[in-house]
């Protein structure tokens, strides 16, 4: 039989939860696939036909931010406990993933442009490891503090694998001497795997809509800069009715490609949440502060070779984030590799 300490320790553990899982849960601030995998490609249209590629990022987040920008606390009152729990949350986010494309191209002019299209499938493994750490100035048991840090760390840690949310795309691309020009509507379609009483999940378990314009500048010199602006809508989460906001995602890319076809360049993003998330039968563990609206910016270098006939690709890039706000703070490894059939 427990005795009244040690059940007011797993309560504590239990309820403290939710410090963790309001900063970090998917649906708040969190997506599927990390950013940072559009590229140059994305934005100038290859050679007509059917491409095949294969995307491999590594993504790794040691800092959860708040809506303000600093490291996460907590102040939650607990049952049985004197006064308010205070402490700070350590976050350590893994994303790994396979992500097969398969793209199409077409030959025929439509509207004067190409038109084509692709379906991306995400092999995820996706972990969070959590520490609470409980504020030492607490009158409480050093032994009772460890303990109900340990109940909520291990309470908000988790690791999922398996398939994630299918991506398709439909888009029509132009070319204007130096100029390439190409519009796009993304959708993500809800075939991840989503359990409302899980910290770690594959989906969004709702469909979001990306309509999006990317644009390339080419120059004889070998320099190219180009940049890609997406606006994002997701629709609300089919279980818990949780509704993320809209956010805008900026792209931006440039690179000097050598004689050799070597190119070296920059590589950047931004995210900014534009609307709220929206909570109507109050899922959430935390109340949305803020709207819980995410920001975060990345900037790091980029290497790809293509072979002269054009037909394979290899890419390599590091984005490092900073600046976040409302969202896991980290850095993406990502290779990929693309072949013309």
């Amino acid at each position: 039989m427990r005795t009244p300490h040690s059940l007011s320790t797993l309560v504590a553990g239990s309820l403290l939860l939710g410090a963790c899982h309001g900063v970090l849960a998917a649906e708040n601030n969190e997506v599927a696939v990390p950013f940072g995998l559009w590229g140059m490609d994305s934005a100038i249209l290859p050679l007509s036909g059917w491409y095949g590629q294969v995307l491999v990022p590594s993504y790794r987040a040691d800092h959860a931010k708040d809506t303000n920008g600093n490291d996460v606390t907590f102040s939650k009152t607990v049952p049985g406990l004197p006064g308010a729990i205070t402490g700070t949350v350590d976050a350590h986010i893994k994303v790994d993933a396979i992500i097969p494309k398969l793209v199409y191209v077409s030959g025929d002019p439509v509207l004067r442009g190409r038109i084509g299209g692709y379906v991306a499938l995400p092999l995820l493994d996706k972990s969070r490891d959590i520490s609470v750490t409980i504020d030492p100035a607490m009158p409480l048991p050093l032994a009772t503090r460890q303990a109900i840090g340990q109940a909520a760390s291990q309470a908000a840690s988790g690791n999922k694998r398996g398939m994630g949310d299918v991506e398709v795309a439909a888009f029509i691309g132009w070319k204007f001497e130096n100029l390439s020009v190409v519009t796009a509507l993304n959708v993500d379609l809800p075939t991840g795997k989503f359990d409302r009483n899980s910290q770690v999940n594959l989906g969004m378990n709702s469909y979001s809509f990306r309509p999006l314009v990317s644009a390339a500048w080419s120059t004889e010199s070998g320099f190219d800069l180009a940049a890609s602006l997406c606006y994002n809508y997701s629709t609300a989460n089919r279980d818990t009715d949780y509704k993320s906001g809209q956010y805008v995602h900026l792209e931006y890319i440039g690179t000097y490609q050598f004689p050799s076809n070597l190119k070296v360049g920059v590589q950047g993003y931004l995210l900014h949440q534009t609307t709220d998330d929206r909570d109507p039968a109050g899922s959430s563990v935390l109340p949305l502060i803020n709207g819980n609206r995410a920001h975060v910016v990345a900037l790091g270098p980029v290497l790809s070779y293509q072979t002269e006939n054009l037909k394979n690709q290899v890419e390599f890039k590091y984005l490092r984030e900073f600046s976040a706000r409302g969202r896991p703070q980290g850095g993406l490894l990502l290779l990929s590799y693309g072949r013309l059939f």
